[in-house]
């Protein structure tokens, strides 16, 4: 099976490595294209993967095509492509925030085209991502087993209804971001208090990794393993009250109203 990438910036880029590495597309079989030509090259070279001088070259050559382009991109890059769809007709698979399949079909007026639109995160860099995957009116529940079989080599899917795709994009596309800022702050109490930043980073980075690993594995509810941890009178409780006062949680719940408000302003 030949996959193309129409776009190979961090996403696309994390992605065909990850499946590379994970043994589930072979790097002959991956054919790329971006606008930054020397980029483009170089990637070639550093991986083996197939650089294409054109959409055409791309699509001729692959079984399902990635766009990894972003959204404001969509209407051009499709328009540009739609006449060699239409000769191919590759599965093809979108990873764009706020364009639907029905958007991706409208806008090529390619009949019968058959779109997967998933929504995967950035921690597909080390084979962890979260995918989010849904099939449009023509794609076949081989079509979607398949895209489920690729991005569950490099971490875990999740079928969703597109209708709670903004959702989900907040909860596991933006969240990475949110972590990072956490654990960061978590850093700088520490570097405070007088430890040495970097080994903070790295022990407040396992201690997050862990947490969520126990969350995963237990199946307990994230408020009975934070009670779990507190101790009456006790240092962590202690903790937890002051976030609490200072409005972490709905903080947090703000951040993913806010995200899913701005994935719908991007779909207008």
């Amino acid at each position: 099976m030949k996959l193309g990438f129409i776009g190979a910036g961090n996403m696309g880029s994390a992605i065909f490595k990850g499946f590379i590495a994970a043994g589930s597309a072979k790097k002959e079989d991956i054919y790329i294209i971006r606008r930054n030509k020397e980029e483009l090259a170089k990637q070639a070279a550093e991986t083996g993967i197939n650089a294409c001088g054109d959409y055409s070259e791309l699509i001729k050559q692959s079984d399902v095509v990635f766009l990894a382009v972003k959204p404001i991109m969509f209407s051009q890059v499709l328009s540009d492509i739609k006449s060699d769809l239409k000769d191919k007709q590759p599965l093809v698979v979108s990873m764009a925030a706020g364009v639907s399949t029905n958007d991706i079909e409208d806008m090529t007026g390619v009949k019968g085209l058959r779109v997967v639109r998933i929504m995967p995160n950035v921690n597909a860099q080390v084979a962890m991502s979260v995918t989010a995957c849904c099939g449009g009116s023509n794609a076949t529940a081989e079509d979607i087993a398949l895209v489920r079989e690729l991005f569950d080599s490099i971490g875990t899917t999740a079928e969703v209804d597109e209708k709670q795709f903004a959702i989900f994009t907040a909860i596991a596309g933006c969240s990475p971001a949110y972590v990072y800022m956490f654990i960061n702050a978590l850093a700088d109490g520490a570097l405070k208090a007088g430890m040495n930043k970097k080994q903070a980073l790295a022990i407040a980075a396992g201690a997050v990794m862990g947490s969520a690993k126990l969350v995963l594995e237990t199946g307990e509810h994230p408020e009975i393993l934070r009670d779990s941890v507190c101790s009456p009178g006790g240092t962590t409780v202690e903790g937890v009250c002051t976030l609490k006062e200072l409005g972490f949680e709905s903080s947090v719940i703000a951040a993913v109203e806010a995200s899913i408000l701005k994935d719908a302003r991007l779909k207008k």
